[in-house]
């Protein structure tokens, strides 16, 4: 095989993996909301039983990277066992991942979105 067809078929590996690893990796964006108003507490975890680690003031937008099964819920958009892990920036700067219920979170489904966290 050729030296320029061995650069040409490398070339196309490299980036098919920089096309498909971006977008596999892409971060969705969704609303959180409830009836009343109220914040939503982001937990350490995928339930009720987990402790709350900060609050997060309803209808703001966050970044969606997976989801678990866990207790189940009744909010906003139905009773679900699903929640899902986000990101939230608290007042200090600092990032926080945890987990809110899938109910509070508008993914416009109604069953688990995205992919299963590890």
């Amino acid at each position: 095989m050729s030296k320029l067809k061995k650069r040409g078929i490398l070339s196309i590996v490299i980036a098919s993996l920089f096309f498909f690893s971006s977008n596999a990796l892409a971060v969705q964006y969704y609303t959180l909301s409830t009836n009343s108003g109220t914040p939503l507490n982001m937990r350490s975890g995928p339930g009720t039983n987990y402790p709350i680690m900060l609050s997060i003031p309803s209808g703001s937008r966050v970044p969606y990277y997976c989801y678990s099964y866990g207790t189940t819920v009744t909010g906003k958009y139905g009773t679900s066992n699903i929640w899902d892990q986000i990101q939230w920036k608290d007042s200090q700067g600092v990032v926080n991942i945890g987990y809110i219920s899938d109910t509070y979170l508008y993914t416009g489904s109604d069953g688990p979105v995205g992919i299963q966290c590890d």
